[in-house]
């Protein structure tokens, strides 16, 4: 069985912004994985952080990538918009599509609400490092009608023109009409976050966790988790202990170890000097490629718009 997976950046469809992908839900196991796809983003020149909040869950903080990334709400309107026009598409040629279910996939309150790892005791101690409401994903996959060859070609196109019944079918097909309604050059027909705005985000939690602020607070993590006599080097170590992948529920081992974590977390304020250093990076990163990202925030406007325009709301 496999477990959850956290990876920068996160898949476009589930917003990376470090969000966690469902693998299987029997396990429901997040792992955090440090990336290695920085190369894009050059790292700014290392500076401290103006200020270090003191927070004891970030599930209610932002950080400033966000305003070049598309809400949750924003997605779903473009994917229904999507849907429509391949529905509508397809019914000009006498075909009825179903739009595919959503994918089974558990979804954190926030960005970064899971993005340094278990911050809430209470749910430490109930859950261990397998995140509240992940064990209530469905890892079945939905099951669709078969379709036939023509209806394929119809609904994603040959890559040559053609006709079927007299009528021309789109370039494409009716997947590529609707990623053309929307003028998205994504596959998935819109929604996917600009790959500089993923790579930024992506790019910042990796600095941060190798920062020095950051590794130094670690280091007081790691011995206030000592004093429980668990002996890890920082927070990832323990979220990633293999351990917790031989079973398919949080065991009492892993609440205990989730549990001293959350708290040495709180103790040494690891969040609020992760999430100032996180922050700050995004900030230095955002201002040196202001000129490509703005034209993605325009990019958002007009999709979003033109999903209203599609759904007549």
């Amino acid at each position: 069985m496999k477990p959850w997976e956290w990876t920068m950046p996160a898949p476009e469809r589930i917003r990376p912004r470090i969000r966690a992908r469902m693998k299987d839900a029997s396990i429901g196991l997040l792992l955090i994985a440090c990336c290695a796809c920085t190369a894009d983003q050059k790292e700014p020149q290392a500076s401290k952080p103006t200020t270090v909040p003191k927070i004891t869950t970030a599930t209610r903080m932002t950080l400033p990538i966000e305003s070049y990334m598309f809400t949750d709400a924003q997605r779903q309107r473009i994917v229904a918009a999507k849907e429509q026009v391949i529905t509508d598409c397809m019914k000009r040629f006498g075909f009825t599509y179903e739009a595919p279910a959503p994918e089974s996939s558990f979804q954190p309150e926030s960005m970064t609400a899971l993005r340094y790892g278990v911050t809430s005791v209470s749910d430490a101690t109930r859950f261990g490092y397998r995140p509240k409401g992940s064990e209530e994903v469905a890892a079945a996959e939905a099951t669709r009608a078969p379709t036939t060859k023509t209806f394929k070609k119809i609904l994603q196109g040959t890559g040559k023109p053609f006709a079927y019944k007299s009528k021309s079918v789109p370039k494409d097909g009716c997947v590529g009409e609707a990623r053309r309604a929307l003028h998205d050059t994504e596959k998935d027909g819109g929604g996917g976050d600009a790959e500089i705005s993923n790579g930024i985000n992506a790019a910042s939690w990796d600095y941060s966790y190798k920062s020095k602020e950051v590794r130094a607070v670690f280091k007081e993590w790691s011995a206030c988790m000592k004093q429980e006599d668990y002996r890890y080097t920082d927070p990832i170590a323990a979220n990633n202990d293999p351990e917790w992948k031989q079973s398919t529920s949080a065991t009492e081992a892993e609440k205990r170890v989730a549990t001293a974590d959350a708290k040495c977390k709180k103790e040494y304020n690891v969040v609020g000097t992760w999430y100032a250093s996180d922050k700050t990076y995004q900030q230095k990163m955002i201002a040196e490629n202001l000129k490509q990202l703005e034209p993605v925030q325009r990019k958002i406007s007009a999709q979003v718009r033109l999903a209203g325009e599609i759904l007549g709301n």
